[in-house]
């Protein structure tokens, strides 16, 4: 795999020496094994002088955007600078999203974690298309995007080769996608299991405040966690009225008046949850239609 580091200004440091030193060991590994390595990686810039991370330090980079190495894929880190400092990245922000949209459209894996979900977004890469960011950001990721399919409990989405990671330390588990997507799944657990790191499937909700969690209006968000963890099988309106401790009359009534509700104010419920609310005779592929019912 051939990886891009895309390094902004005030972009975490963490992510691009982390990346570095995951793919090193994996190397390593595979040469003791007899394998041939399959990772190699770079960092670029927008002109490809160094940049100065979000604490401080500068990141020296292995060129600019605009040469014409070819990649299976590219990640971007968030970032940490302020809301004035962002306003006066604009410019560079557009420039890299304009790059980002041309090297998706050439069939590269793009990927993005914390405030890095930003500029795909801004890109228009995750127009009507599944995708996280940390819990902390969603509310702001919702009011100036609000046709991303915000997956809100996921710590990591996968949709038309665009990944996005939730926390600032989620470039980990970004990574690993990136390296199963290319390289197969064998390689990925190889990887993990040598820099320990735990890759069941979690839920970033259990990171959320009880607070913040009943800010963001309980009842969407106790519907989207209950249907998206029903597995395989379908979830049927009269279930989850029961689980919500509604009738479907007044289940049906909510959902009206959430429908109603200022745009920006409430989400509705994302696609793959839809998918899998079936009426009580209907199946999950009959779960668009009993949304549109409720």
């Amino acid at each position: 795999m051939k990886l891009a580091i895309l390094a902004l200004e005030g972009c975490m440091h963490s992510a691009i020496a982390g990346v570095a030193d995951i793919l090193s060991l994996a190397n390593h590994v595979m040469q003791q094994s007899g394998a041939k390595s399959r990772f190699s990686w770079q960092t670029l810039s927008l002109d490809g002088k160094s940049v100065r991370a979000g604490g401080g330090r500068m990141v020296v980079v292995d060129g600019g955007i605009g040469q014409r190495t070819r990649f299976d894929a590219i990640l971007v880190p968030g970032n940490l600078v302020d809301h004035v400092t962002a306003e006066r990245l604009q410019p560079q922000y557009a420039r890299a999203g304009a790059w980002l949209r041309q090297q998706h459209a050439n069939g590269r894996l793009i990927g993005a974690f914390c405030s890095g979900v930003f500029l795909l977004a801004g890109a228009g890469l995750l127009d009507n298309r599944r995708a996280t960011i940390t819990w902390w950001l969603q509310g702001e990721l919702r009011q100036r995007h609000p046709t991303i399919d915000l997956a809100a409990d996921a710590v990591i989405t996968v949709a038309d080769r665009i990944v996005c990671a939730a926390g600032p330390m989620s470039w980990v588990d970004l990574l690993l996608r990136l390296i199963e997507l290319v390289e197969g799944k064998e390689t990925a657990k190889l990887c993990a299991d040598y820099v320990v790191i735990d890759t069941a499937q979690r839920t970033q909700s259990i990171f959320m405040p009880v607070g913040y969690l009943l800010s963001q209006d309980p009842l969407l968000t106790r519907a989207d966690l209950l249907v998206r963890r029903t597995g395989k099988a379908p979830m049927t309106v009269k279930r989850l009225a029961g689980a919500l401790g509604l009738s479907e009359r007044t289940l049906n009534r909510k959902f009206q008046e959430h429908a109603r509700a200022a745009a920006g104010l409430h989400h509705a419920p994302p696609r793959r949850a839809r998918a899998h609310v079936a009426g009580d005779d209907d199946t999950a592929d009959q779960g668009d239609r009993t949304h549109d019912r409720l």
